[in-house]
């Protein structure tokens, strides 16, 4: 079973990338709403959990650029920590296989 601190570590990054993604999807969304705001967000650290998705103060008009590229980056964080999730599970798996 992978560990309690490796899989909370995976599960608040898999949840901190979402909300990087959520909010520059709604900020995309939101481009053409008059007065809107863009919303921002900082990834931190956190110990011993991870990673975590701290809100900051509205930012003036939508940068679409900035918005996309948010957007991929996030995906592809995703895609890292669930590809490394699966894969240290799958680990553990064959090494319990090994031992059986």
């Amino acid at each position: 079973m992978i560990s309690s601190i490796a899989s909370t570590t995976l599960l608040s990054g898999l949840a901190t990338q979402s909300r990087v993604a959520q909010t520059a999807a709604n900020n995309i969304a939101n481009v053409t709403t008059p007065d809107y705001q863009a919303q921002r967000g900082q990834v931190v650290s956190t110990r011993p959990t991870g990673a975590a998705y701290v809100p900051l103060p509205p930012e003036g008009e939508v940068d679409l650029v900035r918005e996309v590229v948010d957007l991929g980056q996030a995906k592809q964080a995703y895609i890292l920590a669930a590809r490394t999730f699966s894969s240290i599970a799958r680990t553990e798996k064959d090494a319990l296989n090994v031992l059986a």
